[in-house]
């Protein structure tokens, strides 16, 4: 299907599913369709009655699904209550539409914390930026990084060693101090920064634990969003 048959396709439809995120939450809307240029690609929507208005302002990507097709945009415009959306590319199921756990970032003045461990010594505290229910992602400063990778024997240089496990601590607010253990997934370099993805092996108990926060947070972020 070429991209004039998926325009003209459109054009026949009432309404699109809108998908995009906001502090990790993936977003979910139908919006009513205004209009469609087939030559420019762009695609207008009203969304005078949308609740979620401020998340179509940044340049996170938005994706239009259509049947089982993704397509990626670009916000063009996003005055008063029309939303025109650029058409870039048709693509793959992004992961916000496929993620199997519900992911949030923590709250900035109530950050959770993971600490690395070796045997008896903690190596490394480091501040997280999102958590699942069987995933963490921590942000390092190279420096800091560096220390936690030249631990665990080379791992930046080692393709092999990448799921190599570690003893981690997480540190939750108002919550048990949770121990177990975490297989390092993916690393990810931005700027001076080190990104860190960890998976989780968790007893019941503590994914008991974790879901109560992710909920509770999940709450507070949509309530936050409504009020903006």
């Amino acid at each position: 299907m070429t991209f004039s048959d998926i325009l003209t396709a459109l054009s026949k439809k009432k309404e699109c599913e809108l998908i995009t995120s906001w502090k990790e939450i993936p977003i979910r809307v139908k919006l009513p369709i205004k209009w469609i240029s087939s030559k420019e690609r762009l695609i207008s929507f009203n969304f005078k009655e949308c609740r979620f208005k401020s998340v179509f302002s940044g340049t996170d990507p938005v994706y239009i699904k259509f049947n089982e097709i993704f397509l990626s945009c670009r916000i063009f415009s996003n005055v008063r209550d029309e939303l025109v959306l650029e058409i870039e590319s048709a693509v793959p199921a992004p992961h916000i539409a496929l993620r199997e756990y519900i992911r949030v970032q923590p709250k900035e003045t109530e950050p959770v914390y993971v600490s690395f461990c070796v045997g008896e010594k903690c190596i490394l505290k480091a501040k997280v930026v999102d958590i699942s229910e069987n995933g963490v992602g921590m942000l390092l400063h190279e420096k800091d990084a560096s220390i936690l990778l030249d631990t665990l024997s080379d791992i930046s240089t080692d393709v092999q060693k990448i799921h190599t496990k570690i003893e981690i601590y997480m540190d939750i607010p108002n919550e048990k101090l949770i121990k177990t253990i975490g297989e390092l997934k993916n690393i990810v370099k931005e700027n001076d920064y080190i990104r860190i993805g960890l998976k989780m092996d968790l007893d019941e108990k503590d994914r008991t634990t974790i879901r109560r926060y992710i909920m509770q947070r999940q709450r507070e972020i949509l309530e936050q969003l409504k009020s903006i």
